[in-house]
């Protein structure tokens, strides 16, 4: 094993001009105010509303919120993963565990790092916001459950570059080396390896299965010998097409607009091309022949705006590889 490398901070603190900190006081008073217009609208909301009247209410002012904000602004406002990873360890009186990997990323380990079985997490977050301190909280819990129940893993976050910073395959090549850290700086075997993230992080994961089995040009190419253990994602952001019709079904019921999302996607992509590693949607069913990994869980909400499109993925990975268990075992 390679000796670990000092750390350097992923994503520094950002400090804001006087013009964006006034900013963000006339951008408190437009999220009052969409508050209280939420709080009427919400007694008469209709079918393609929220489901429940807390729901609308926290949802609106959420949807305001994220598209009002510049990115610059929500880097200003939220810590940095590395930054709620420190908390989170330092309330559940842990000793923090981060590495330095390749190409500027780092890997927080949660949990035993000597654990038979490792799951690389991918935070989402539209690839403009970090890992929130509920994220570590949350997979802490869930890690808890699994060891009681004689289950031998650990969890082991990548906090990779956020944009503008970092663009398209920035955040691709991070997340592929963090797996590259797991499988050959730590020995695992890759079916003891699974990957796993939510929204951004789901479209990481599946640009990381899309490298596997078709390597990026621009990535250096990562062989396995076999399948990884499994891999799942939650809400994954598999395209960024906006003509899906869930876009605006649900756009009163989904906490994300249409308008964050069209906007984050561009940042991320830069001056670089829709691809099949950034839109798993939109690959062609071949595409997903050879796909690596011995599982694959996609979990979905209803009211999600993204729910058509990740409905198309599914179907063209079932078309082409059959039957993949949707379940993970460890």
């Amino acid at each position: 094993m390679a000796a670990e490398k000092a750390l350097v901070p992923v994503n520094p603190p950002v400090k804001l001009t006087v013009q964006e900190k006034l900013d963000l006081l006339r951008a408190g008073i437009g999220l009052l105010a969409t508050g209280i217009a939420a709080a009427i609208t919400g007694l008469v909301r209709q079918q393609d509303g929220a489901r429940s009247y807390r729901t609308h209410i926290r949802h609106a002012v959420v949807r305001r919120f994220l598209w009002r904000m510049s990115i610059r602004q929500l880097h200003f406002i939220y810590p940095s993963t590395a930054q709620n990873y420190e908390t989170f360890s330092k309330k559940r009186r842990l000793k923090p565990d981060t590495v330095q990997l390749e190409h500027g990323a780092q890997g927080h380990w949660v949990g035993k790092k000597d654990a038979k079985n490792v799951v690389v997490y991918f935070h989402g977050g539209g690839f403009a916001l970090p890992a929130y301190l509920a994220y570590f909280q949350l997979y802490a819990d869930m890690l808890k459950k699994l060891n009681a129940a004689g289950k031998d893993v650990v969890f082991f976050f990548l906090s990779y570059t956020l944009t503008p910073e970092g663009v398209y395959p920035t955040q691709l090549r991070q997340a592929v080396e963090a797996l590259r850290y797991i499988i050959v700086e730590t020995g695992r075997e890759p079916q003891n390896v699974f990957i796993g993230g939510d929204s951004a992080g789901g479209n990481l994961t599946m640009g990381v299965l899309s490298h596997l089995s078709h390597p990026h040009e621009a990535i250096k190419p990562l062989e396995l010998s076999g399948p990884l253990g499994g891999a799942f994602t939650m809400a994954p952001w598999v395209s960024m097409d906006k003509d899906y019709l869930s876009y605006t079904s649900n756009a009163k019921r989904d906490y994300l607009s249409m308008k964050s999302g069209e906007y984050w996607g561009k940042v991320y992509v830069g001056d670089g091309k829709l691809d099949n590693y950034i839109q798993a949607s939109q690959a062609p069913v071949e595409w997903w022949k050879d796909v690596k990994t011995k599982a694959l869980l996609v979990f979905l909400g209803g009211d999600d705006v993204l729910v058509d499109a990740v409905g198309q993925f599914v179907d063209k990975i079932k078309v082409r590889r059959g039957y993949i268990p949707p379940s993970i075992s460890f």
